[in-house]
């Protein structure tokens, strides 16, 4: 899961710059809050294993 995390990062970091985590949760709405929260449930689960 942990690389899934790293992926979806690195996939979103060359569409939206680095910082776009924080940038969707500022900005981009109710969608763009459930994106980071899955991304950051996912980086969690990694995290874990």
């Amino acid at each position: 899961m942990l690389i899934a995390a790293i992926v979806i990062y690195i996939v979103f970091a060359i569409l939206f710059g680095p910082l776009w985590p924080l940038d969707m949760f500022g900005r981009a709405g109710f969608l763009g809050k459930l994106i980071v929260a899955g991304w950051v449930a996912l980086l969690i689960a990694g995290l874990t294993r």
